[in-house]
């Protein structure tokens, strides 16, 4: 076993490592109102097949009205011009093009590579994931700015396993929306987590806002039982957030062999119509 402190700062230092590597790869999603703007979900930007696409979930691009998506260290926002290519539940994702707006803004925003992608979600036991997204509760219209605030909330947590569950209190996922073909569940419980940035202590309890959200394996016990040197360059991503039940705190996320298969279909299809 790991001393407790020793393991605390094996934990703060992958999530601040993780938080600097991956804030370029993702994006707030927004939609256009009478009343402004308003905070729709989170996506990330992935390089698949020699295109830069924006990848979330099928229930945040169903939004109805225009939405938008803004790169890293940008205040500007782009609409998404382009069809969003779907598939629903179990899968629940989304993809559209971005390129015309890639370039039509100075910004550090980066797509994340495929050769980066896990070919299937299998992380050791126990092994430290971290996703990034943002909550509705840190990302909101303020109407006396006239400008939407978008705060990313950076989350190391482990997968649910009820195997390793104490007898004393083991629970199973009851959710009907969870299928463990597709699926796998993080720990979510913001009462139980400790903020790295002291100027925001606040963690949101809720997090919607978070659908879309890419998920990483970060690799870092695979590389310590290994006894080799971790950086946050191998963390593999490993799935994106669709869901969350509060019965069972967790957060679900769908697996990467299946976001994989999709974004093959999606551009093979796109191929055949050129």
């Amino acid at each position: 076993m790991i001393p407790e402190e020793e393991w605390t700062n094996k934990c703060a230092e992958t999530a601040a490592q993780l938080r600097l590597q991956m804030m370029p790869f993702i994006t707030p999603i927004s939609r256009a109102h009478d009343d402004g703007g308003e905070h729709v979900g989170t996506g990330g930007y992935v390089d698949f097949g020699s295109r830069r696409l924006l990848l979330t979930n099928k229930h945040v691009a169903d939004n109805v009205g225009v939405l938008a998506h803004k790169f890293y260290d940008s205040e500007q926002y782009f609409a998404i011009n382009r069809s969003f290519q779907t598939e629903p539940h179990p899968t629940d994702l989304a993809i559209a093009e971005i390129d015309q707006a890639w370039d039509a803004t100075d910004h550090s925003a980066m797509a994340f590579p495929k050769h980066r992608m896990a070919t299937s979600h299998a992380p050791i036991k126990r092994e430290l994931l971290f996703m990034m997204g943002f909550a509705g509760k840190r990302s909101y219209y303020s109407p006396f700015d006239n400008f939407l605030v978008t705060n990313g909330t950076p989350y190391l947590s482990q997968e649910f396993d009820p195997t390793l569950e104490p007898a004393e209190n083991a629970r199973t996922i009851r959710s009907q929306s969870f299928d463990p073909r597709f699926h796998f569940a993080l720990h979510w419980r913001p009462e139980m987590a400790v903020t790295l940035d002291q100027n925001r202590k606040e963690i949101p309890a809720d997090p919607h806002g978070f659908s879309g959200s890419l998920v990483w394996n970060t690799r870092r016990l695979e590389f310590d039982n290994k006894q080799a040197d971790w950086t946050p360059g191998v963390a593999r991503l490993t799935g994106i957030v669709w869901g969350w039940d509060t019965s069972d705190r967790l957060l679900f996320v769908t697996k990467i062999e299946h976001i994989i298969t999709f974004l093959k279909t999606c551009i093979e299809t796109v191929g055949d119509n050129t």
